[in-house]
């Protein structure tokens, strides 16, 4: 029953949001007039753009976050469900221990921005950017991601259950100590992966020819063509 439940594709984030939302545009100045609640439900922020803001321990569900620009930011145990992100820019925010559920990234740039020991379950992310980005012993569980770069990601120590990429790039990424059991790289694109010296960390993941080839090279095998 366990292996059947873990070759199921990834569930889909379907994050549930209102048609109602209130328009938010700066969304410091929301927590401040709020006396500094932290829980942040149903608005449309949109626009928004601040750099080395503390939204530390936010809670913001069923909402929209289109067009804003939080780079530099700390979001660290932060908890977002049913949010839906589009055209944001996070590069160098911190969401360390943060809790994802439900969310769904569309061209989104995520450029060196700290996951680490975070939660994503449920997570969308589409024509999106986690260059740079450290994942170190984060937990993703129904996560998928379509055409979106991982060049140079940190996803040492991650755990993972159900994880979907189609047209993915990894380049130099590191997947050090991370199970990959599952995972079907087939449609990705794999340079220079960063491995432990045994390389169990491929043990039960797809690849296709090419990719193998690569990999066995590394092993000190002669591949003939």
């Amino acid at each position: 029953m366990a292996a059947r439940e873990e070759s199921r594709p990834p569930r889909p984030a379907n994050p549930s949001i209102p048609g109602e939302l209130s328009q938010v545009g700066s969304l410091a100045r929301w927590v401040a007039q709020a006396d500094g609640d932290l829980q942040v439900a149903h608005v449309l922020l949109s626009g928004d753009a601040c750099f080395g803001e503390d939204f530390g321990l936010l809670e913001l569900s069923g909402s929209r976050v289109e067009g804003c620009s939080f780079a530099g930011c700390s979001f660290d145990r932060a908890a977002f469900s049913d949010v839906a992100f589009a055209n944001c820019d996070f590069s160098n925010s911190s969401f360390s221990e943060a809790n994802f559920s439900r969310c769904a990234f569309s061209s989104c740039k995520f450029a060196g921005a700290d996951f680490s020991q975070a939660v994503l379950a449920r997570v969308e992310a589409g024509d999106s950017s986690f260059a740079y980005a450290s994942f170190e012993r984060a937990r993703l569980e129904d996560f998928r991601a379509m055409a979106t770069d991982f060049s140079y990601a940190d996803f040492a120590e991650a755990r993972q259950k159900r994880t979907a990429f189609a047209d993915a790039r990894f380049a130099k990424t590191s997947f050090f100590r991370m199970g990959l059991d599952g995972v079907d790289f087939t449609s990705c694109r794999l340079e220079g992966i960063v491995l432990s010296d045994s390389m169990g960390e491929l043990r039960g993941c797809a690849m296709d020819l090419y990719q193998a080839a690569g990999i066995a090279r590394r092993l000190g095998v002669i591949v003939r063509e």
